[in-house]
């Protein structure tokens, strides 16, 4: 239960920043889209020909899902290890 508790507020704590960066400050999420972007051309570069391009343009169009579950999962990794921190230094 609180596996699932923490990974719901971590996706609902994202979306959130992903609204109010959309209301007050665009310029954030342009900079989140060409980064994921040039992430996932530099990948696919390491691989050879046919799978290279093949998996830039599958991965590619699906664009905005992409940024969110990255975004999702670093802070996911950042809030994690914040936890594992404290829960270490309180015993």
């Amino acid at each position: 239960m609180r596996v699932q508790f923490f990974r719901f507020w971590t996706a609902l704590v994202v979306l959130g920043a992903y609204g109010y960066f959309w209301l007050n400050t665009p310029e954030y999420l342009t900079w989140w889209k060409r980064t994921v972007n040039t992430l996932i051309e530099k990948g696919c570069d390491m691989l050879s020909y046919p799978w290279g391009d093949r998996i830039e343009s599958t991965v590619g169009n699906f664009g905005i899902w992409v940024q969110i579950t990255l975004a999702i999962l670093i802070f996911r990794t950042i809030i994690g290890t914040v936890l594992i921190l404290i829960r270490a230094a309180r015993r």
